[in-house]
């Protein structure tokens, strides 16, 4: 297998400004995967500026990428291959997405559509990190008592598939497959921006800072139960 094309379009029951079309082409080197990437918005032009904007998009997410992801992205597309199970439906429900994946000039609907959609939902942050439009993920906490005060950073970057965390004592290198769980304890809190600080805090407590300008503070401006916080900490 040189290469392959994907093709994916979000169900007919998602509305605008949501509905969207990814096509992806790779080709697979000795140790990279060579991508171009295109994500189209569709149907937006049936709605007002304000409607988009109010849904938290802008007036131009379109996506034209290009470029090259490390090993371990060619060496999980091909494993993903290898463990779908080909279909060829004449035809499509409402409520399904569609899906074609053409390898060697065969087209087929892959039956385990779930890994495939975690796999394009991974890629496009992969892509968008790689080619400088967003940031990867940092989180630093600061966990601070009366004897001390000791910094952590969170590090995770779509494009490697690499997960850490680093104190002044180590850095532990995560499983990726714990970056879900992370994130789910991290960002289910209740945050408080009105009680957030722009100041590095210097009292006793725990704080927290998601690559911006806040620093919150478990407990007030940033309510969750501390050991889904500490836990991680103390991997």
């Amino acid at each position: 297998m040189k290469s392959l094309i994907l093709r994916f379009q979000t169900s007919a029951l998602i509305p605008a400004p949501y509905a969207h079309a990814i096509e992806a082409i790779f080709s697979f080197g000795q140790s990279t995967l060579d991508y171009k990437f295109e994500l189209d918005y569709l149907d937006r032009d049936q709605l007002s500026e304000e409607e988009i904007l109010d849904e938290g998009f802008s007036m131009d997410d379109n996506l034209l990428l290009s470029g090259k992801l490390p090993l371990v992205w060619n060496e999980q597309l091909q494993g993903l291959v290898k463990k779908t199970e080909k279909t060829y439906p004449k035809e499509l429900e409402d409520d399904q997405e569609f899906w074609d994946i053409e390898i060697e000039a065969e087209n087929f609907y892959p039956k385990n559509t779930k890994p495939w959609k975690e796999f394009i939902e991974e890629l496009q942050q992969a892509v968008v990190e790689q080619n400088k439009l967003e940031n990867p993920l940092q989180i630093t906490v600061i966990r601070a008592d009366n004897d001390a005060q000791k910094e952590y950073k969170i590090k995770g970057t779509f494009e490697y598939k690499s997960l850490t965390i680093e104190s002044s004592e180590k850095q532990s290198q995560l499983p990726w497959a714990k970056l879900k769980p992370l994130l789910k304890d991290f960002y289910s809190a209740e945050f408080d921006y009105e009680k957030a600080t722009e100041k590095v805090p210097k009292k006793t407590g725990l704080f927290l800072n998601f690559g911006d300008e806040y620093w919150f503070e478990l407990g007030k401006s940033y309510l969750t139960k501390p050991s889904k916080i500490t836990s991680w900490l103390e991997n």
